[in-house]
């Protein structure tokens, strides 16, 4: 059997250090390499990495800029995304970049496992849970909402969130009432939902805040 490196990458450091304690028992696996933020992963980018295990949301960074990160490097590991996030969005955005699998947290390291030996065999796995979810939102497949925003978008959605009002937020980031008004509506109109409620619930649903 050839084993397997793997990346580990999260940012609490007991959680990563008790999967691979796990990791390391098994007899697939030859290395457990670790990253916990944006730079360490990009410094274990040169290894030979066979499988890299993300969690989707990091103190400095997500799941969905590290997979933009690999790809401009050209490396080709596969990818499986832990997450204690169900977000609808979320998920069919990891789906649509190309991830080889998902796995929430909730599932166990059972799962885990599962996922990375039906990887191995067949190049991609997702749970019937993920395949209803894709079976669901199939007609919405190319309409998706990005849970990925820009850097005033999510200062913008931490001032909100805070409960301050349109004229502390304008101050707040240097920008006159009516441009902060603008830009909240258009944020709402970028997630697809109805109303200020609807996007801070988006925003924590999908990690995004």
């Amino acid at each position: 059997m050839t084993k397997l490196n793997f990346l580990l990458v999260e940012d609490e450091a007991l959680i990563r250090e008790g999967l691979r304690s796990l990791l390391e028992k098994e007899n697939f696996t030859k290395n457990v390499f670790e990253a916990s933020n944006r730079a360490e992963f990009q410094e274990q980018m040169n290894k030979n990495i066979d499988i890299v295990l993300m969690d989707f949301r990091l103190l400095d960074t997500n799941g969905l800029e590290l997979l933009g990160l690999l790809k401009q490097e050209g490396a080709y590991p596969k990818v499986v995304v832990l997450t204690g996030l169900e977000g609808t969005e979320l998920i069919m955005n990891l789906l649509q970049s190309g991830v080889h699998g998902i796995v929430y947290k909730l599932d166990g390291y059972k799962e885990i496992v599962k996922t990375i030996t039906k990887v191995r065999e067949m190049g991609s796995y997702f749970s019937e849970k993920i395949l209803k979810l894709i079976q669901t939102n199939a007609h919405r497949w190319d309409i998706v909402p990005p849970v990925v925003l820009n850097f005033p978008e999510r200062e913008l959605l931490k001032a909100i969130a805070s409960g301050l009002t349109t004229k502390e937020i304008a101050s707040e980031l240097k920008m006159s009432d009516s441009t902060a008004e603008t830009y909240r509506i258009r944020l709402i109109k970028k997630v697809g939902v109805h109303n200020t409620a609807g996007l801070l619930a988006y925003a924590y649903r999908n990690g995004i805040l």
